[in-house]
């Protein structure tokens, strides 16, 4: 009954409604009964407009219908939005007011439609009236909930109407009026009544929801009251269970607790020792009983007394970490939470000891700050000798060793020998530290810790060095105090960068997990070590060629750069020398490049023995070399040095079972003189070489201002030299050949000549070295060889008679893949039968290949073009090997023709060359003929034909063409 009451309070004290909740729910309920509404007001508004479309103008008619459609589809996505947002009570009112204004919108509208829109027909009238009853009439019903909204709606569509029948002034628009006007009064009186039970309907629906609920929390509480009551009547059960069971169950808790429980008197006898102390320490209870505790080391003693001593005065202690000992001697680490047992009289008697054996935990514990550890040295260190002996010292730390190792295979004799080494500062472990430091074995002899790592490749752990015979150190060991040790090798990528191994003073038992991080931070070192070699090489690469290993050119600026620093604080000399190899291209095109590259390789380890220790070697690039000669007390040093070069470069070397010789040109710069910074005196110097080049290669030669502003010319020369192509600036002259026994023209030779844009011709000896130099010698060739067979044909198509045209072919031609294609090809287009061209190709380009050479000239013959060696007798090859070249003529050069007849040595030699040519069916030109002394002598011995002043100087095309047409008669000398 007492709850049955308290209930019924309850439900009086609640009885009255919160009005806004209740409001809430009218809202709602609003809401939900709408729907039929917008429906309805589409229907009728379709009736009125059909019913009244001949009776008011469409226009106004139509403008009502639209503001219907526009206000009820308004009103419908306002009533979808609620829908959706179902809106709680503190934010109903904003959802009201927009109902009211969508339902005054409507009643407006239905007004306006009552008045202003009100038709003239009486019958159109009434059904007018009568729709507008109806939807009042039908608003009554939905719109119950709040009155607000019906009088909201009721009003607006009412009471125009009825203004309007008084307007009206008719008899039967007053008694409408009137009747309009009781309509009113009705709906305002029957929607309050409506409204009044509506709102008491929700009040009572809502207190019979909250009394069924208030009941429904009384029942649920008398449930748990009970259930508590019967709770509390089995736990006191169990409790006098437990009291009466607590003697029994205390000594099977302290025989089978998880943790060691020691009970100690107040002067630390034994007490009681239960079995997980035994199992822990390895003593029996009977053991012990009656004596000092012998699990505390001799170390750890006085921290045990003063542990006991603390909780003697009332201190209780929790989670101590401390080290203890088995009864094997192996350390143990634990967590101690001690409290004091009192006697009778409440003192403090003895000690109680709850004792856990954390050594897994303390030891994953340092396993894991040993990686993290391993990780952050690994990832800060800057050098591997660094690092390693900072991981030696945390990994000693985390295992207990005292001295650890890092051994390595030595590279140049390939022995095992200790790099690194971190131990504790005693006497014993120096001696050990020494004898380890000491010992240099090979990988392959039997026994050893680390020579069975190194065979292996796996860890490899001794408990006990006293069992360990093969092991070299093993008494060393021993004598340091050192009990126990374990190796492992350091691994990356199948490589093996050495091994580490750790020496214990106690014996340690074989740890797999242990092995496993070991075997990781292994991993993680190797990775380290591997990523610094590779980081040494980039850098050595970064610094050094990667084919002679000098220097680059950046670290050659760089120590240039210091050198000067430091010459100008000292007030001393710096000289570079700057090296290129004369003709090296010529090795590449004709040996192939790895022969070159092979050149270099030799010609750099020369130089490197020929300087001192002090001098710096580097290579700019290509064949280009340089050398920083620093601390120079006298300059004349310089020349011996820069002779000493040449003469070291110009030594023969043996490439690939073949005999190879090359030269150089040195540029010399002198600091402070040739210039105060490192790149002005690679400049000079390099200005110096060119100027060596130019005087004939195979020399050195010291930097001067005038030779800066010479190069400052060169460079537009070489500027303008580019260009000339493409501007059209080349011109071809022409030098008659003459038959000796006709004295007729038989031929020209087609020479170059280049005229600027300024008109002034540049010298043959300006230009062609340049082109030649630069590489433009090849497309200039080309072009050469496509006008000269242009102009032939032309003279040809002309009706003159058949000319031979002499074209000098350049190396550079000369060793492209298919020198015959594209000469036949430059024949095709021209449309110049083969047998009109003769190729001149000098001594030199056909000795530097004999092989290939013999090859080309072949094909160049069977192609039906003629060959002439020029220069004949100035490239010092054997005349015997006219016999391999199918060549037609021979040209003695100059050289030999201007000694005529004078020089004795010049005559035998033109007259040998003669009489050996004509003894091999070849024919023979002379050129540099320039007096009749030498055009008789070669009249005597039988020479073909002559070239030179004498008979005719290089002509513009036109002059020869002239020639042509008188004959090729030849002026009265010849």
């Amino acid at each position: 009954m007492t709850t049955i009451d308290a209930v019924a309070g309850k439900t009086l004290s609640a009885s009255a409604m919160d009005e806004r909740d209740i409001y809430a729910e009218q809202v709602r309920q609003l809401y939900r009964l709408s729907r039929i509404g917008y429906g309805g007001s589409l229907v009728n508004a379709v009736i009125i407009t059909i019913a009244l479309w001949d009776q008011i103008p469409p226009s106004l008619l139509g403008l009502w219908f639209a503001l219907v459609l526009l206000v009820t589809g308004a009103r419908f996505a306002l009533y979808r939005t609620f829908t959706r947002a179902q809106p709680a009570a503190a934010g109903i009112e904003v959802w009201c007011r927009r109902f009211v204004w969508g339902a005054t919108a409507m009643g407006c509208l239905w007004g306006l439609l009552g008045s202003v829109l009100l038709p003239g027909d009486t019958l159109r009238q009434f059904l007018v009236v009568f729709l507008i009853g109806g939807m009042v009439a039908a608003a009554l019903v939905v719109l119950t909930p709040v009155k607000r909204a019906f009088l909201a709606f009721m009003l607006p569509a009412l009471l125009p109407l009825a203004g309007g029948a008084f307007i009206a002034g008719t008899t039967l628009h007053l008694a409408m009026g009137l009747l309009i006007v009781v309509y009113i009064a009705v709906m305002l009186a029957t929607h309050l009544s409506m409204h009044q039970i509506h709102v008491e309907t929700l009040r009572t629906r809502h207190e019979n929801a909250d009394l069924v609920r208030q009941l429904s929390t009384a029942n649920r509480e008398t449930a748990e009251v009970n259930t508590e009551l019967t709770a509390r009547v089995a736990e006191q059960k169990r409790i006098e269970e437990a009291l009466r069971q607590s003697s029994s169950r205390l000594k099977a808790l302290i025989d089978f607790s998880p943790l060691a429980i020691v009970a100690l008197d107040a002067d630390g006898v034994v007490e009681r020792w239960n079995r997980t102390a035994e199992r822990f320490f390895g003593w029996t209870e009977q053991e012990v009983l009656g004596r000092t505790a012998p699990h505390v080391p001799r170390d750890e003693e006085k921290a045990a007394a003063d542990m006991q001593a603390a909780v003697l005065r009332g201190v209780e202690l929790h989670n101590v970490e401390a080290v203890r000992r088995r009864k094997d001697g192996t350390r143990v680490h634990v967590v101690i939470s001690t409290a004091g047992v009192r006697d009778d009289s409440g003192r403090i008697a003895g000690v109680l000891l709850l004792i856990d054996d954390v050594t897994q935990r303390v030891r994953a514990e340092r396993m894991r700050d040993l990686e993290h550890a391993v990780t952050r040295i690994l990832a800060e260190a800057r050098s591997s000798n660094v690092a390693v002996e900072a991981v030696l010292r945390a990994a000693c730390e985390a295992t207990g060793s005292l001295y650890g190792g890092r051994w390595v295979c030595d590279p140049d004799d390939g022995m095992l020998r200790c790099a690194e080494t971190h131990a504790e500062d005693t006497a014993g472990l120096r001696e050990f530290v020494a004898a380890t430091r000491s010992l240099r074995r090979r990988p392959g002899e039997e026994g050893g810790l680390l020579r069975q790592v190194w065979e292996t490749r796996r860890p490899l752990w001794i408990e006990d060095l006293a069992h360990a015979a093969s092991l070299i150190r093993g008494e060393a060991a021993r004598d340091a105090g050192l009990a126990s040790a374990f190796a492992f090798p350091i691994m990356t990528g199948g490589e093996f960068y050495g091994a580490m191994e750790f020496f214990a003073r106690e014996r340690i038992a074989r740890d797999d997990g242990l092995l496993t991080i070991i075997r990781d931070i292994a991993s993680q070192v190797g990775q380290f070590l591997a990523r610094k070699e590779a980081e040494s090489h980039l850098r050595f690469f970064a610094n050094h060629d990667a084919l002679t290993g000098l220097p680059n050119r950046a670290m050659f600026n760089q120590r240039l750069g210091q050198a000067v620093a430091q010459a100008g604080r000292h007030g001393k000399r710096v000289a570079v020398l700057f090296i290129d190899l004369d003709r090296f291209k010529i090795v590449n095109d004709t040996l192939g490049h790895e022969t070159g590259d092979l050149l270099l390789r030799d010609l750099a380890a020369r130089l490197r023995d020929s300087l001192r220790a002090g001098d710096t070697l580097g290579r700019q690039g290509g064949d280009e070399f340089v050398i920083l000669l620093e601390d120079i007390p006298d300059p004349k040093d310089i020349s011996d040095v820069s002779q000493k070069i040449l003469d070291t470069v110009c030594r023969p070397l043996l490439l690939q079972g073949q005999e190879c010789a090359v030269t150089a040109s040195i540029g010399v710069s002198v600091y402070p003189d040739d210039g105060r910074g490192a790149q002005d005196l690679l400049k000079n110097a390099d200005i110096a070489m060119y100027r060596a080049k130019e005087q004939g290669r195979n020399a050195y030669q010291f930097y001067s201002a005038s030779m800066n502003a010479h190069s400052l010319e060169r460079l537009a020369l070489e500027a303008k030299l580019r260009r000339a192509l493409e501007r059209q600036e080349f011109l071809l002259h022409y030098q008659p050949k003459v038959d000796l026994a006709s004295g007729r023209l038989v031929g020209v030779e087609a020479l170059i000549r280049w005229r600027p844009a300024e008109g002034v011709m540049v010298p043959l000896g300006e230009f062609i070295p340049l082109a030649e130099e630069t590489g433009m010698i090849g497309p200039i060739g080309e072009w050469v060889l496509r006008a000269a067979c242009a102009d032939a044909r032309r003279w040809r198509a002309a009706g003159h008679a058949p000319l031979r045209m002499a074209v000098n072919l350049s190396a550079r031609q000369f060793v492209r893949e298919t020198p015959t294609a594209d000469i036949s090809d430059v024949l095709s287009r021209c449309g110049l039968p083969p047998s009109t061209l003769e190729l001149e190709i000098t001594e030199s380009v056909v000795m530097q290949d004999p092989e290939r050479a013999a090859r080309v000239l072949a094909d160049l013959n069977a192609l039906g073009v003629h060959v002439a060696i020029d220069d004949f007798g100035t490239g010092y090859s054997s005349l015997g090997y006219l016999k391999r070249f199918p060549v037609d003529l021979v040209k003695i050069d100059r050289t030999f023709i201007e000694g005529i007849p004078g020089d004795d040595d010049d005559v035998v030699i033109t007259r040998a060359v003669i009489a050996m040519a004509h003894s091999l069916g070849l024919r023979v030109t002379a050129e540099g003929v320039e007096t009749r002394e030498q055009l008789a002598f070669l009249k005597h011995q039988g020479c073909d034909e002559v070239q030179g002043f004498l008979v005719g100087k290089p002509v513009a095309a036109a002059e020869i063409e002239a020639v042509i047409a008188r004959g090729g008669v030849l002026p009265a000398s010849v």
